[in-house]
C-alpha cells in the first residue's frame, strides 16, 4: 500500500499497517529508508537496524551494494515470517 501522507510504500500480509505490515520503503534525498514495523524483535546479528523506538527499526540504504546485502534479505524474510505467524494466530 502507498501512504502518500507519510511518503512511504508499505508491504504486508494484510491491510492493517501496524499489525499485518512487515516493512516500508521511504525515499529520502540521499538514501532509501527500509523500515520494519516490528524490527525491535527481529534477529539482527550484523547490527544493521537503527532506531530506539518500542517497535520500529530501519536500515538506511545508500548504494546498490548495500541493497544487495544478504543480511537485509534475511531481515525481510524474518519480518515476513513474523507477520504471517501473527496473522495465523489471530
Amino acid at each position: 500500500m502507498v501512504w502518500l501522507r507519510q511518503g512511504i510504500a508499505s508491504f504486508g500480509v494484510g491491510p492493517k499497517k501496524m499489525t499485518e505490515h512487515y516493512a516500508y520503503i521511504g525515499i529520502q534525498s540521499s538514501y532509501v529508508n527500509l523500515g520494519f514495523y516490528h524490527g525491535a524483535t527481529l534477529r539482527d546479528p550484523t547490527h544493521l537496524l537503527e532506531g530506539t523506538g518500542k517497535r520500529l527499526r530501519h536500515v538506511k540504504i545508500r548504494t546498490d551494494a548495500e541493497a544487495k546485502n544478504a543480511a537485509i534479505a534475511a531481515l525481510l524474510r524474518d519480518a515476513i515470517d513474523d507477520r504471517r505467524k501473527y496473522k495465523q494466530a489471530v
